[in-house]
């Protein structure tokens, strides 16, 4: 049969957990035209229905399921050792060069889409632009530049003597007028949407405490005021419980912690569940509390600041929130050195073995519900017809080790609006052949050391990226 008959690949023998929450479905059979799912049915529907058509991967023993959704996701940190990593050391350009590679890892490790909880240098906003005009090769993206925090804020670490007067991370901003403008900053460097620091953090105790407000209500309020009007999301730092409560009160889209939520505020957050969803990142309080010593944080600083009471309290909180139908979602806050990008599936098993999720439940906060908070449900998030084909493959079942995720060997295929970014089936794909995590790390060591050729060319240019689409492809199509 003349290749140019072939009308896209086809999925055969699935085990096929679709995100919705429904049962597995057994010898599912998926089909692929361009970006999206054409059809989907199994193998006994079939009735002998020829698949000549179509480029057949056989996936029989694996587990087929939507692409993960990344809740909270800093894709400029990379492995941060201290708060100077996050702003005094890392110029824009090795940032985005390195934001790149971060980018590219995730996608490795089954993720299809993240959510932007922050970025240097709007770096995130650029890659995004990238991403989707299709000259370079990254998740789906939804960014946030810059964030907004007030002075003496969790970000405003440098002492003042400095007289940095510096806005890499966030734009410092203070009083209605000026956190509106910053708002209208944000919104005009093209962001999705807008963080705002309202609470502290334990790793700058006693001086910016968890639990301490450091925004007022009616500064938050200008912010959803702003992107309301302008159909932007709004997300807040949140750990304590006064500033969760100013969350709810003026409609802050996504609360990132809520850690130290107190039952008024989680009664607050339930009684409005369909307007919030909760990202607790309870990854970086645990990794944190179990792992930064050895990568030299003090002790003094690891039991002073908390982590392990927060982790603790955090988990009770979201089963609480859970047991209410709020939508709780992974998403870890990775990007440090003790919790760093790759890592990012810890989540899920931190949701069933703390937090009260079945693997099931975890599955859906992990697709379905990270569709939603990406504004995306009706193109990803589930395996249906129509949708795009943001496709895992994995070995094993996730229903029964839902810590398979960490193992990036078992990471079979990932797939991303019909193209293969990365398979371990002898297939034809988008990145570079397979590199580990401390490979990666090696790459970030050398992009920082300035080493000759570190950074290579960024620049791929379209028609490059099109005829590796093309190549690809016509690989599928030699192989029947």
């Amino acid at each position: 049969m003349s290749t140019q008959a072939k009308k896209g690949i086809v999925i055969t023998n699935a085990r096929m957990i679709d995100g919705t929450g429904q049962d597995p479905v057994e010898n599912t059979v998926i089909f692929i035209e361009g970006e999206r799912i054409k059809t989907i049915t199994t193998k006994d529907a079939l009735d002998g229905q020829p698949l000549e058509d179509y480029y057949e991967i056989d996936v029989k023993g694996k587990t087929v399921l939507p692409g993960l959704i990344e809740g909270h996701y800093h894709i400029s940190y990379t492995d941060v050792l201290e708060l100077s990593d996050l702003d005094l050391k890392l110029p824009p350009e090795e940032c985005t060069v390195l934001a790149a590679q971060n980018g590219e890892l995730i996608l490795r490790c089954g993720y299809t889409s993240v959510f932007s909880a922050g970025a240097l240098h709007r770096v995130d906003v650029a890659l995004r632009d990238l991403i989707e005009a299709g000259r370079m090769v990254g998740p789906r993206l939804l960014a946030s530049g810059r964030d907004i925090c007030p002075t003496s804020g969790m970000l405003d670490w440098n002492p003042s003597y400095w007289k940095l007067g510096m806005e890499g991370l966030a734009i410092f901003a203070d009083g209605v007028d000026e956190v509106r403008k910053a708002a209208r900053e944000i919104m005009r460097d093209r962001a999705n949407m807008i963080k705002i620091y309202l609470t502290g953090e334990g790793l700058l105790r006693p001086w910016m405490p968890q639990e301490e407000t450091m925004m007022t209500k009616e500064e938050v309020a200008a912010v959803t005021d702003e992107a309301r009007r302008r159909n932007r999301m709004v997300m807040a730092h949140s750990r304590g419980a006064d500033g969760v409560k100013i969350c709810v009160e003026t409609g802050v889209h996504v609360i990132h912690h809520a850690t130290m939520a107190d039952q008024e505020a989680i009664d607050m957050i339930a009684a409005n569940k369909e307007k919030h969803f909760v990202v607790p990142a309870l990854g970086l309080t645990y990794a944190t509390a179990n792992f930064a010593a050895d990568y030299g944080v003090p002790e003094a600083v690891i039991k002073d600041g908390l982590h392990q009471e927060e982790y603790e309290e955090g988990c009770k909180v979201m089963k609480k929130l859970k047991e209410a139908g709020v939508r709780v979602l992974p998403g870890g806050d990775y990007g440090f050195a003790w919790c760093p990008h790759g890592k990012e599936a810890m989540d899920l098993e931190l949701f069933v073995r703390d937090m009260g999720f079945t693997p099931m439940e975890t599955l859906v906060a992990a697709t379905k519900w990270g569709s939603e908070i990406m504004r995306m449900e009706d193109d990803v998030g589930t395996l249906e017809a129509g949708k795009f084909a943001d496709i895992l493959v994995v070995e094993g079942d996730p229903l029964k080790d839902i810590t398979l995720f960490q193992d990036r060997s078992n990471i079979q295929l990932v797939m991303k609006g019909g193209e293969i970014m990365c398979n371990q089936l002898g297939l034809p794909q988008m990145l570079t052949p397979e590199h580990t995590i401390e490979e990666h790390r090696a790459r970030v060591e050398e992009t920082l050391g300035y080493k000759p050729g570190a950074l290579g060319n960024p620049e791929v240019s379209e028609s490059a990226l099109q005829q590796k689409r093309n190549d690809m492809f016509a690989q599928l199509l030699a192989r029947t």
